[in-house]
């Protein structure tokens, strides 16, 4: 019977998101984005980056010189390590994409509740507090991760045939961008959206919901993908030990938006 009323749920916050129209914009900017930031970078740095004259611009210069001091990028010539870099670093942009759709969708999974006047209904059926959290996490990261997967591997293949007919070989994302992208991005995705969900319980508005989500927990989870996600493109070791910490987290912020989506509190706090 629970498991029947769980996958119900999911159903209900599946459906809820494809008529959640300002979510819309994230899931249709971002892979765009995705798949030409890379594609144009690669077209664009060897044209303006030259090891053999002088570069005026100190960006330029600093990534230059990145690039000489990094042995783990391997290339028989300047512009195919500098292509390797660039698809590397690219693979960043696959952790952010999951953070931002997850917390978006899940920032809106109480209040739009409370604005409908479903939240009620929802409270009174049998459904444990655990399993709404769970029904509200799956409603917000089950179709971020899916997006990004597909958005990746667009993104990815072009480059690849970019790379074919530009360079003679085709590059493909390293070990450390998988890793990121199977593991530490729905790590940290999981992570954003428990924190959004928590919080959506104590506004009664979906501005406020948003704005709290845009202002506080994206930032917050910027930095935590600042110190873990650009070494975990490196090195995979980083990757693993990063979702394995993520991931203790994800625990206690379980268990704090199960606090937070408690029934007495809600029916007596929303109204």
């Amino acid at each position: 019977m629970t498991r029947t009323l769980l996958l119900l749920f999911c159903r209900k916050e599946l459906r809820d998101l494809r008529t959640n129209r300002r979510i819309w914009p994230g899931y249709l900017m971002l892979p765009v984005i995705g798949v030409l930031l890379p594609l144009g970078l690669i077209l664009l740095f060897p044209a303006v980056m030259d090891p053999a004259r002088p570069i005026d611009d100190p960006g330029l210069r600093l990534l230059l010189e990145s690039l000489q001091r990094d042995h783990t990028i391997h290339g028989a010539t300047f512009v195919e390590r500098l292509t390797r870099l660039v698809v590397r670093e690219s693979g960043l942009w696959y952790l952010l994409m999951p953070v931002v759709l997850a917390a978006g969708s899940a920032a809106l999974a109480i209040v739009r509740e409370k604005e409908q006047r479903t939240l009620e209904p929802i409270l009174a059926t049998p459904l444990s507090d655990g399993a709404l959290v769970l029904s509200k996490l799956v409603g917000a990261v089950g179709p971020a991760l899916l997006w990004t997967w597909v958005s990746a591997i667009a993104g990815y293949a072009v480059v690849a045939v970019a790379t074919l007919i530009r360079l003679g070989i085709a590059i493909g994302p390293t070990a450390g961008n998988l890793v990121g992208l199977l593991f530490l991005g729905p790590a940290i995705a999981v992570a954003a959206a428990l924190a959004a969900i928590a919080a959506s319980a104590r506004f009664t508005d979906s501005q406020s919901a948003n704005l709290f989500a845009g202002l506080v927990i994206v930032p917050i989870t910027l930095i935590l993908l600042a110190v873990l996600g650009r070494p975990a493109m490196i090195w995979p070791w980083v990757g693993f030990g990063g979702t394995a910490l993520v991931s203790l987290g994800c625990a206690g912020l379980y268990r704090r938006a199960r606090r937070r989506l408690q029934r007495d509190e809600l029916l007596t706090r929303w109204r």
